[in-house]
């Protein structure tokens, strides 16, 4: 062995060697920070001022993947990562109760953004009554659950000191029954929710490249399903393996990834363009339109109250185009015998205050375009 190399090996922060793999686990669990790092920042950035239920969601899944990451951090300065023959028993406790540490905030990071983007999409039906809401609400109902229960699940009937010694199959049995049950429905639940979100999108009356590109952004989260399932794959191999403490290194790596990718694609849905497809306000300074043709002819809806009546006191009307025939140098008179192709636009909404006028642009409602085609008749002269 060239002296040479084990000299820069030990002067190196956590060499990566054949026992011993903390280097990697340094490097993503770092990585994956800085990435939900940057995302939440853009977030922040895209919504400030416009910050709803969803956002204090991502808040706290945030704040749990930072939580989980330290918890990372304090098994790797005891042995995480490292052969269990290389380690002492008491490193081995440490780094296992670091690790499940680990699991359940991993567990509660992705069970509050995947809540995030049910609170959004709840946001986005606003007070719409109908089966998609109350699908939305159960799915948030079943993510909780999945929740707290996934994390009693570590805390029963499984000691936190033995997950990663030699002799764990014995002091936490189950390990792989837990990691089966705890991803069947964390993929479960991805699965629905991207289903809840073609349903809709395909329910309103918007083009369909504007549908596609509503179902492409909630899609982000599809490739949680392949990642989910690589980590369920790691998780049963180290609780027989011979080096428990190395072994769950793999697994550590693809939770890592897991969390980030959780939360950059609950992030992905709030970006303008995506919620501009909704055609809702969502607080931002434009109205969204459903034609795609720029036109702001177009006005929010403001609440009628308890009345029931509607006073109109402005109507814009727009002739958009205006056909007749009539000979030249002839007087035409109005008559019903023949009858012009006129298709005339109008748009009423109600008698506002000042403060309701200038707020409109930031509505939540819906926009409602009234179009009405006129047969008007005329005499020319014969």
């Amino acid at each position: 062995m060239d002296p040479n190399a084990s000299i820069n090996d030990s002067s190196r922060f956590s060499p990566v060697t054949s026992n011993d793999h903390a280097g990697k686990l340094w490097i993503v669990t770092i990585l994956s920070l800085i990435y939900s790092g940057l995302v939440a920042l853009a977030r922040a950035y895209i919504k400030y001022q416009m910050y709803g239920f969803d956002d204090i969601l991502f808040t706290l899944a945030t704040i749990c993947h930072l939580a989980q990451s330290i918890a990372i951090f304090i098994g790797l300065g005891s042995g995480l990562a490292k052969f269990n023959s290389i380690t002492v028993s008491a490193q081995w406790a440490i780094s296992s109760k670091s690790t499940v540490a680990a699991d359940i905030l991993c567990v509660l990071s992705l069970g509050l953004a995947k809540c995030s983007v049910l609170a959004l999409v709840l946001r986005i039906i606003g007070s719409k009554s109908g089966m998609s809401k109350k699908l939305c609400i159960g799915l948030a109902m079943v993510t909780a659950v999945w929740c707290v229960s996934s994390s009693l699940a570590w805390l029963i009937d499984c000691r936190a000191d033995a997950l990663l010694t030699v002799n764990n199959v014995n002091q936490c049995p189950g390990q792989t029954l837990r990691w089966n049950v705890i991803t069947s429905i964390d993929i479960a639940t991805e699965i629905l929710m991207w289903l809840l979100v073609v349903q809709l999108s395909w329910s309103i009356q918007t083009p369909f490249a504007r549908k596609c590109q509503i179902v492409m952004a909630f899609s982000f989260r599809l490739p949680l399903v392949a990642v989910s399932a690589v980590h369920l794959a790691y998780c049963r191999t180290y609780p027989t393996a011979s080096e428990p403490q190395f072994a769950v290194t793999d697994a550590l790596l693809w939770q890592q990834v897991m969390i980030a990718w959780s939360l950059i694609s609950a992030t992905v849905p709030n970006l303008k363009n995506f919620l501009k497809s909704f055609s809702i306000g969502m607080g931002f300074p434009v109205a969204f339109d459903l034609t795609m043709s720029g036109t702001t002819d177009a006005y929010a809806l403001q609440s009628l109250g308890r009345s029931c009546s509607v006073t109109t006191s402005a109507t814009a009307i727009a002739v958009k185009h205006t056909t007749y025939r009539a000979s030249r140098g002839r007087h035409s008179n109005w008559s019903l015998d023949r009858v012009s192709n006129q298709r005339t636009t109008v748009y009423d909404r109600d008698n506002v205050s000042g403060e309701g006028r200038s707020s409109r642009a930031g509505s939540q409602e819906m926009i409602n375009t009234k179009e009405v085609a006129w047969g008007i008749p005329y005499d020319d002269g014969k």
